[in-house]
């Protein structure tokens, strides 16, 4: 029995589809998990529905709910809780999920060549390093900070998130994101936490007029990955290095072909504060100068 997506993807990539009995609404990858039945909401667990199933063991994420996970072992059912925030802890929990499931050698299969992926994409040479900034929605501004499998995968692609002073997901202002004004923009694809078939995060950074003082607008560095990739923590976590590393890559390549328009500080910047300084500086002479 699976309570989240990722560990739905986990149980599918070691081969044990046909041994899932139940899975939340929201599992959808592979296209294969669609038949399973469905046991409620991603942080709305049916109860009822689990223990019918009769599962042999609950594979619960940190959205589980720890009432969920108490009233499911009152009932006698084994639940572990896989909750991976970074990229070795992905590695770490499918080794586990393989352990308590006798898939082991698969497991290590897998993680091989997750390894594998992973380690090439991020092996860039250590170069300047552009801010990132991964948005997960925008109404409010919603974004991952540090102890973030998004904070991981985008140090070791070789960027800085502008937003590592944070703990875990978090809101900023406006005035916040305008601040830390970072080199990259990285948005959860479609509605990111709502569903729909356009990109409407990037959209609203690239039609919004109060985003367009942003140098990632300015520069065209706004890039949406498909939410399931860029949030889930796991199998697919090779594709979101991969993708992540050539997003920042090919920002590396284009400034360096344009040394006027290199975004690489890992600093942030205040859009418009140099200009602001300047003309309070002259008001202040001019008035000296009446006086």
């Amino acid at each position: 029995m699976s309570l989240s997506p990722s560990n739905t993807e986990i149980l599918a990539a070691l081969g044990l589809i046909d041994r899932i009995v139940g899975v939340t609404d929201v599992c959808d990858h592979p296209p294969e998990v669609k038949d399973i039945p469905r046991i409620g909401g991603y942080s709305a667990i049916s109860i009822e529905k689990v223990a019918a199933a009769r599962p042999d063991i609950v594979i619960a994420s940190d959205k589980t709910s720890r009432e969920t996970i108490r009233r499911l072992e009152q009932l006698g059912l084994p639940v572990i809780v896989v909750a991976p925030k970074n990229v070795d802890h992905v590695i770490r929990d499918i080794r586990l999920v393989g352990k308590i499931t006798g898939t082991e050698n698969q497991a290590e299969e897998l993680v091989t060549t997750l390894t594998r992926r992973i380690d090439a994409a991020t092996s860039a040479p250590d170069l300047t390093r552009p801010t990132v900034a991964h948005v997960v929605y925008y109404k409010p501004l919603y974004i991952s900070g540090n102890t973030t499998m998004q904070d991981d995968i985008i140090t070791r692609a070789g960027g800085v998130n502008v937003f590592w002073g944070r703990s875990g997901w978090s809101t900023v202002s406006l005035e916040e994101f305008l601040l830390a004004n970072p080199d990259i923009i990285i948005v959860s694809g479609g509605g990111g936490m709502d569903a729909s078939e356009r990109d409407v995060i990037r959209e609203e950074f690239m039609t919004n007029p109060q985003y367009a003082s942003l140098s990632a607008v300015r520069n065209n560095h706004v890039y949406a990955i498909n939410a399931d990739i860029i949030s889930r923590p796991g199998p697919r976590v090779a594709d979101a290095a991969e993708q992540v590393s050539g997003i920042i890559t090919a920002v590396r390549a284009e400034c360096a072909a344009q040394p006027s328009a290199a975004t690489g500080s890992t600093t942030p910047r205040t859009p418009g504060f140099s200009a602001a300084v300047v003309v309070l500086a002259l008001f202040g002479l001019c008035a000296v100068m009446r006086r």
